[in-house]
């Protein structure tokens, strides 16, 4: 499997079968290997024999992304029908104080009674012996019965390359960030496809933007004058190049370059219609005019417009503290500047901006400049400002996430910010008018059909998926899907260490319907009658693995009379280096039919969804299970604790950041909200059956607008 072929299932499904022909007796068997890792076509005629052979690679790929580092084994044998006849945590704690009373052991080896033969099934080192032995007999069980497919497509080769293109193009014309390894995979497509179907007018988005030019100077450099590039394109690229902030809001460091380079440098400078944006950052302008020598190349325009910048003493460069000082001073002429300079600045702003309008002067001076910069205020920015109106400060808390993931809960009281209701509504008409205008211009759709798969009011908008999870399903935080019919659910958590020792603890919390702790299972407390633990590993040498089943009927009845409405996972990173310092750090979760220890505690073919464990915090959630409404709701955040994480210490924490994440669906778009404002606009009639719809909103193969591929759907229609 080359990298094209990888790449090609990873984003888009697709399995490349040579030409040639089919023989039941070498197509039959291909089959049966593929629905044993959860794999089927929805094109099963089309295979060959060429497959037979390249497909072994593929298939332990598909492995590894559903999580199979190995064979997985429980800590205790019997699970999950039978815990430890006892393992008091409580007591546990107490004897290892006196234990290091009268010893030398530190904190873990006091905890650590194996040596005794007590409660060998929680909190000891792994016992490698034992370890391989369970393994081997783990493969010999029979699997679950369920399986949780992966549908993919098999096509020919000019095919895959012909797909690959065009998602290549989604990718960077979408308007939102992109993952670190979509970002990989979009460098290694340039330089094996090429980027000459993209058009650079195209890519809007600042951080794709900065991506393409940064692929072009390492494959390209010499089309670089010819791309349209702006300065302040530029800048960030000289800021990619040297590990710096693309955002620009913070000084950049200039890379060293030939004079070839440089030659480049100044002629995509010479041939750029925005040369005076230099202006607006001459301080980083100037810093980087002393490295280019501009006078030893003949480009008068960029000659001129430097020699006056150097002349100049207004400085351009801190927008957002122009901005800050104005607003502190003049609520209207801040709110034209920004109009003016940083559209973008004013629509993320606006409720703020709406909020602290004092008089009717500077409630109009807002409504007019969304009127008038809102042709240059991104379409995506337009919504969720649209959103965040509509909601008007009803729902906390809120939660931002950062570029890596991490998130910072915001607690405020309810109404906190809230706009007038006769201002409101003078907003909201603004933005409606320019959405449906730049909606519109998108084309017509008057003679169209639209079909909007049910559900889709529960898939949020994607924003911001430069820290997502990798996972088998990606969507937006604070989305929701069923969970389905299955009879367990199994959370799983596998590391294996890279010389230091590691303690990585999964665990299970009980939330009421005000997202307030009523019960915990992990590693101090195996069971409670609804979820079971596997055991507490604290070391990983060769690999080691933690589960937890949750019986989802119990679950509901149980649950229910206990008071339970939210079931969260959550991994803690006890002890040890951080997740991303580990050789294997995956967690996941399965959907089981046959959840007993008479079948494979682990088999990839029921994996709903598994990611690896990245990052330097102290502990994950990757999701939770909303028992009332049998969805999963994807949180996929990682937070900071004090060492030694676990429940008791970081439960509270655990609870706020996931209310934040659940109360996102009233204060963010979704998808189903974005199709029917193109049905609306565009003129499009909506149907009930797809069979009957030009256009198709859905998740899954065939839909034109898949959400859970979303590149398209944010290229064509943002």
């Amino acid at each position: 499997m080359d990298a094209l072929e990888r790449i090609g299932f990873d984003r888009l499904g697709l399995v490349v079968t040579p030409r040639g022909v089919t023989t039941p007796a070498v197509s039959a068997p291909l089959l049966a290997e593929f629905a044993h890792a959860g794999v089927r076509f929805a094109n099963p005629e089309e295979i060959t024999d060429g497959l037979a052979g390249p497909h072994r690679e593929l298939i332990a790929h598909i492995r590894a992304k559903r999580g199979d580092k190995g064979t997985y084994a429980p800590l205790f044998r019997g699970f999950p029908e039978r815990l430890p006849q006892f393992d008091d945590a409580a007591f546990r704690f107490v004897m290892a104080r006196v234990r290091l009373r009268t010893g030398d052991e530190d904190w873990e080896d006091a905890l650590d009674f194996s040596r005794f033969g007590w409660w060998p099934a929680s909190s000891i080192p792994q016992d490698e012996a034992r370890a391989e032995a369970d393994r081997r007999a783990q493969a010999m069980l029979p699997r679950d019965s369920r399986i949780e497919w992966i549908t993919v497509r098999l096509v020919e080769r000019p095919e895959l390359e012909e797909r690959l293109t065009t998602w290549m193009r989604d990718c960077f014309t979408s308007a939102a960030s992109l993952r670190e390894d979509v970002r990989n995979d979009l460098g290694v497509l340039v330089n094996l496809l090429g980027a000459d179907g993209i058009e650079v007018g195209d890519v809007r988005f600042r951080e794709n933007r900065t991506l393409l030019f940064e692929l072009l100077w390492a494959l390209d450099r010499p089309r670089l004058p010819y791309t349209g590039a702006t300065p302040d394109d530029l800048l960030r690229l000289f800021a990619a190049l040297t590990g710096g902030d693309v955002s620009l809001a913070e000084p950049i460091t200039f890379p060293r370059l030939t004079r070839a380079d440089r030659r480049v440098v100044i002629n995509t400078l010479e041939a750029s219609d925005r040369l005076g944006d230099v202006f607006r950052r001459r301080g980083l302008w100037l810093a980087i005019d002393r490295g280019l020598h501009v006078g030893e190349f003949r480009a008068p325009r960029v000659r001129d417009t430097f020699a006056l910048l150097r002349e100049t003493r207004h400085d351009y460069t801190a927008f957002p503290s122009r901005f800050e000082r104005t607003l502190a001073r003049d609520h209207a002429a801040a709110v034209r500047l920004a109009a003016a300079e940083a559209p973008g600045l004013l629509g993320r702003s606006l409720r703020r901006l709406a909020s602290l309008a004092e008089d009717e002067a500077e409630r109009a001076a807002l409504v007019d400049a969304i009127a008038e910069a809102g042709e240059r205020i991104p379409l995506r920015v337009l919504l969720a400002a649209r959103a965040q109106l509509a909601d008007n400060g009803r729902t906390y808390p809120r939660v931002v996430f950062g570029k890596d993931g991490s998130a910072l809960p915001i607690v405020r009281e309810p109404g906190h910010l809230a706009v007038p209701k006769d201002f409101r509504a003078a907003l909201l008409a603004a933005i409606d008018g320019t959405v449906d205008a730049r909606v519109v211009a998108k084309g017509d759709w008057s003679g169209e059909t639209v079909w909007i798969e049910p559900g889709l009011d529960r898939l949020l908008l994607p924003d911001q998926l430069r820290a997502t999870a990798q996972g088998l399903v990606q969507v937006e935080r604070g989305s929701r899907l069923p969970v389905g019919d299955a009879a367990v659910v199994r959370l799983f958590v596998h590391w294996r260490e890279a010389g230091e020792r590691s303690d990585l603890d999964l665990s299970c919390v009980a939330l009421d319907e005000r997202f307030q702790i009523v019960d915990q299972v992990s590693w101090t407390n195996l069971g409670n009658g609804v979820m079971t633990h596997s055991g507490d590993l604290t070391s990983a040498e060769n690999g080691a693995e933690e589960f937890l089943d949750i019986d989802m009927s119990r679950a509901i009845g149980i649950g229910r009379k206990r008071g339970w409405r939210y079931l969260v996972p959550v991994i803690f990173r006890y002890a040890g280096p951080t997740f991303e310092a580990l050789a294997e750090a995956y967690t996941g979760w399965m959907l089981r039919n046959d959840a007993t220890s008479r079948n494979r505690v682990f088999d990839p073919a029921t994996v709903a969804n598994a990611f690896p464990l990245t990052g330097r915090k102290r502990y994950a959630v990757p999701m939770l299970l909303d028992l009332e409404s049998g969805e999963v709701l994807y949180v996929d955040v990682y937070l900071n604790s004090a060492p030694r994480a676990r429940v008791e210490q970081d439960g509270r924490d655990v609870a706020l950041l996931v209310a934040a994440v659940a109360g996102r669906r009233r204060t963010k778009v979704t998808i189903a909200e974005l199709a029917l404002t193109h049905v609306y606009s565009r003129g499009a009639t909506l149907v009930d059956d797809p069979a009957k719809a030009t256009i198709t909103f859905g998740t899954g193969e065939g839909r034109t607008y898949d959400a859970l591929r979303p590149e398209k759907l944010l290229a064509d229609l943002l």
